[in-house]
């Protein structure tokens, strides 16, 4: 794990002991209807995107990302990789005419191209904090939380190793941890981008199981402290809602018990509907889930729908001639198509009360 400002940790390490300290037996406060700079925040957008392979120009000799330089096998030159970004922050904007107040995003290279997505021209009027470690994915890819600094306030943050037992040279993107003050209000967000299937379902799928359990001990911990803590778990998890890392060891599910998480994305899978093209068929690869304590909610933030949408504006899509409107993808192997991902944005519409 990676930490880069050793006192700021320390600090926050103390004020979670004490909160959870003081809340162990409580349902999270309602909030006093303002945050630390007296902002809040009515109706807002929590969202998801996997922006497929957002790499700068520059060869990092640590990683092994030389097919995104200029004389590499993609010939990424300046010109694409700004492109690339104004077709994030084109997304973005779409998602809500405010922008999220919380965005995920995973398959970005380092903190420098988040700096760079942020003060795109459609972005600007958020006033995006960042937070993002360097994971030990060989790519150098990471996933990474940008948040409103007006409305949401950080507490804690952690970056939540994932190794395989089984296999302990191989290594993968980290789990992010956020915890924060959202409109006041403590919430505990989750930023995931579990390992692909590329050498196949039942080969790899020893990785994401491992990722499961990773995540799961650590919200276990969290409920430990605070049973009614509320939660937002996201992700490119390369599994779908009825695999095992998802149904059996997240226990998330369309009913949940109390304790366990709901999937908001388990309807759409049931229903054929995708955030990712792939063998002729659309699957929920990109999934958001909450704790069941969000569904009993009536006061401090609040879901609005109990549902997950998945942004499918005609712009981001590609008519191929054989299987119809797919994800207008950046690249399809070497050839350079300048679209937007293989994958489609996931979000959440909130409210405050």
């Amino acid at each position: 794990m990676v930490i880069r400002n050793f006192s700021f940790i320390i600090f926050s390490f103390v004020i979670a002991s004490i909160n959870y300290g003081c809340n162990s037996n409580l349902e999270t406060e309602t909030p006093n209807n303002y945050n630390s700079k007296g902002m809040i925040a009515s109706e807002y957008t929590i969202a998801f995107y996997n922006v497929e392979n957002l790499f700068d120009t520059e060869d990092d000799p640590k990683t092994s990302d030389d097919e995104f330089t200029p004389n590499g096998e993609k010939k990424w030159t300046e010109k694409r990789y700004q492109k690339k970004l104004k077709n994030i922050a084109k997304v973005a904007s779409a998602l809500d005419v405010n922008l999220p107040m919380l965005f995920g995003v995973c398959e970005v290279e380092n903190l420098k191209v988040l700096e760079d997505l942020i003060q795109e021209p459609k972005l600007q009027k958020a006033n995006y904090g960042i937070v993002h470690f360097d994971s030990p994915d060989t790519r150098g890819i990471d996933v990474a939380l940008m948040y409103k600094k007006d409305y949401f306030e950080v507490l804690e943050t952690e970056s939540l190793e994932v190794n395989f037992r089984f296999n302990p040279n191989v290594l993968t993107r980290d789990i992010l941890y956020v915890r924060g003050l959202l409109n006041g209000e403590e919430v505990n967000v989750f930023v995931n981008h579990w390992s692909s299937r590329r050498k196949g379902e039942k080969a790899t799928e020893y990785k994401r199981l491992e990722a499961a359990e990773v995540l799961k001990e650590k919200i276990e911990e969290i409920q430990e402290f605070n049973a009614k803590a509320k939660i937002i778990v996201m992700g490119d998890f390369n599994d779908y809602p009825n695999n095992s890392s998802i149904e059996d060891v997240l226990e998330a599910s369309l009913e949940p018990k109390s304790d366990e998480l709901y999937n908001l994305a388990a309807k759409l899978d049931e229903n054929r509907q995708g955030s990712h093209f792939y063998n002729d068929e659309w699957g929920m690869l990109d999934q958001m889930m909450i704790s069941n304590s969000w569904l009993s909610s009536k006061k401090g933030n609040v879901i609005k729908d109990k549902s997950v949408s998945v942004f499918k504006a005609d712009w981001v899509l590609f008519n191929h001639f054989k299987l119809g409107m797919i994800p207008s993808k950046t690249y399809s192997g070497r050839k350079y198509h300048g679209g937007y991902s293989d994958h489609l944005a996931v979000y959440l519409k909130m409210k405050f009360k």
